[in-house]
C-alpha cells in the first residue's frame, strides 16, 4: 500500500483531542456506573441539578448491563491509538478508517443528544462535551483524508485503499445500528413464570431475615396504598424527580397484583433538595427543589383522599411525560384524582405538612438513608436501589408462602391459568 502524505499537526492534534475524549468518557463512566464514587457536579451541573448523574439513574444511560459510557471510552481509546499510529507511518487504509469510525461516532453521537436533549428531564452536559468532542474528531480525519486525494497517489490507488476499511466501517456500522436499535426497544422484564420452588422458600427466609432490622411508628401515615390487612408491609422511601423511584413504584404496582390482599406500601418521601430536606448540604437547587417538594408536599396532603394511589402516580408519571412537578400539572391530576385543588393548596403549604415531611425526613435519617429508592421489607432494610425483580417477587413469594402455605400458591396458579 502506498504511504500517504501527512500533516503531522492534524495527526497529533487528532490524538489530543482523542484523549480529552478518553478523559471525559472515563467522568461519564465513573458519574453512571459508580456514582457514589464520583459525587462533584463539576461540568454537570444546571441550575444546581446534577445533568449527568440523572441520566446515568435513567436505563437509557445503558446497553444492557453496560454503561454507553464504557463504549464511548474504549471509542477514543481506538481513536487515539489509530490517529497516534498514522502520524508514525501514514497508511491510506487506516486514514479511511479514521473517518469511518468518525463518521459512525456522528452518526451514533446523534441519536444519544437526541436522546439526552429531548428525554432527560436534565441533560448531561459532560455528554455534549463528546459529541463536540466527535464533530472535531471528524472534521480532523476528513481534513487528512482530503490530502490523500491531492497527493500524487492516482485516484485508483486512493479507492483501491480504501477498500478494506470500507468493509470495516460498513460491519462496525451495521453493528451499532443494532446496538441503538435495541436501546429503543422496548425492555423485556425478567421472567417470572410462577411462584418460588417451595424447596428454595428456606433459603430465601433465611437470607432475608439476616438483613438489617429496623422499625417504624405507622401510626398516623396516610400515604398508603393496597389492603389495609397486609401481612407484607413495606416502606417505600423515594423523590419524585429520582427515575428509579418511578421503577420502583412499577414495581410495587406489579407486586401488590401478583398478591392481592398480602401487600401495603406506605409510600414516604425523601426529596433529594435542601429547599425542604434539612438533612441535605448546599443551597437550594431552583426549580428543581421546588418540583421536589412540591410532589412530596402534595402527596401527603392527597393522603386522606381515595384518589391518593393514582394521584401519588400521576406525579411520578410526569417523569415519562417530561413534565415539572408545577402547582398547575399538580392542579390537572387533583381534579383527575377527584381531589379538590384548593384544599389540596392550602394543605401544601401548611405546617402540619412540613412537619409530616419531617416525619418521613427524620424516619430516613435514623436508619442512614442517603439516596432513593430504598426499601423496607416488613422491618427489613433492602439494599438502596431498586431491587432486581426476580429476586424481589421471590421474596414475597417466600413471605406468602410461609404465612399461608401451598394453598396460596395453588390459587396463584389458578388465577394465572
Amino acid at each position: 500500500m502506498a504511504d500517504q502524505k501527512s500533516n503531522p499537526l492534524i495527526l497529533y492534534t487528532g490524538v489530543a483531542v482523542s484523549v480529552v475524549g478518553v478523559v471525559l468518557s472515563t467522568l461519564l463512566l465513573c458519574k453512571h456506573g459508580f456514582s457514589d464514587l464520583c459525587t462533584s457536579s463539576l461540568g454537570c451541573s444546571i441550575d444546581g441539578v446534577d445533568g449527568c448523574k440523572e441520566l446515568g439513574q435513567s436505563s437509557l444511560s445503558k446497553v444492557g448491563p453496560f454503561p454507553i459510557a464504557i463504549f464511548g471510552l474504549l471509542y477514543y481509546a481506538f481513536l487515539t491509538a489509530a490517529f497516534l499510529l498514522q502520524s508514525i507511518r501514514p497508511r491510506g487504509e487506516l486514514a479511511a478508517l479514521l473517518l469511518y469510525t468518525t463518521i459512525v461516532g456522528l452518526v451514533v453521537d446523534a441519536v444519544l443528544g437526541y436522546i439526552n436533549f429531548t428525554q432527560i428531564l436534565v441533560p448531561c452536559i459532560l455528554c455534549a462535551y463528546t459529541y463536540l468532542i466527535t464533530l472535531a474528531l471528524f472534521v480532523l480525519a476528513l481534513t487528512h483524508k482530503l490530502q490523500s486525494f491531492r497527493s500524487n497517489s492516482p485516484m485508483a490507488d486512493v479507492v483501491k485503499e480504501s477498500g478494506t476499511p470500507a468493509v470495516a466501517g460498513a460491519l462496525l456500522t451495521f453493528i451499532l445500528a443494532g446496538i441503538l436499535y435495541l436501546m429503543g426497544a422496548p425492555q423485556k422484564s425478567k421472567a417470572v413464570d410462577g411462584p418460588i420452588d417451595e424447596a428454595l422458600v428456606p433459603g430465601m427466609l433465611a437470607d432475608f431475615a439476616a438483613l438489617k432490622s429496623v422499625e417504624f411508628n405507622e401510626q398516623g401515615l396516610k400515604s398508603r396504598e393496597g389492603s389495609e390487612n397486609g401481612y407484607i408491609v413495606v416502606h417505600k422511601f423515594a423523590d419524585f424527580l429520582c427515575p428509579h423511584c418511578l421503577h420502583a413504584s412499577e414495581l410495587l404496582q406489579e407486586a401488590m397484583k401478583r398478591w392481592p390482599g398480602r401487600i401495603q406500601v406506605y409510600y414516604r418521601h425523601f426529596p433529594l433538595d435542601s429547599t425542604c430536606n434539612p438533612l441535605l448540604t448546599g443551597a437550594p437547587q431552583k426549580p428543581y427543589g421546588d418540583w421536589r417538594c412540591n410532589g412530596a408536599q402534595a402527596a401527603i396532603c392527597a393522603g386522606d383522599h381515595p384518589g391518593f394511589a393514582g394521584f401519588y402516580h400521576g406525579v411520578f408519571d410526569l417523569q415519562n411525560q417530561r413534565l415539572p412537578i408545577t402547582l398547575e400539572h399538580l392542579e390537572r391530576l387533583s381534579v383527575n384524582a377527584g381531589i379538590p385543588w384548593n384544599q389540596l393548596r392550602t394543605c401544601m403549604a401548611s405546617q402540619a405538612t412540613q412537619q409530616k415531611l419531617m416525619r418521613d425526613i427524620d424516619d430516613a435519617k435514623k436508619i442512614d438513608i442517603h439516596s432513593t429508592p430504598t426499601l423496607i421489607v416488613n422491618g427489613k432494610l433492602l439494599s438502596p436501589g431498586v431491587p432486581d425483580r426476580k429476586w424481589f417477587f421471590q421474596l414475597l413469594d417466600s413471605l406468602v408462602y410461609e404465612k399461608e402455605g401451598n394453598a396460596a400458591f395453588d390459587e396463584y396458579r389458578a388465577r394465572k391459568k
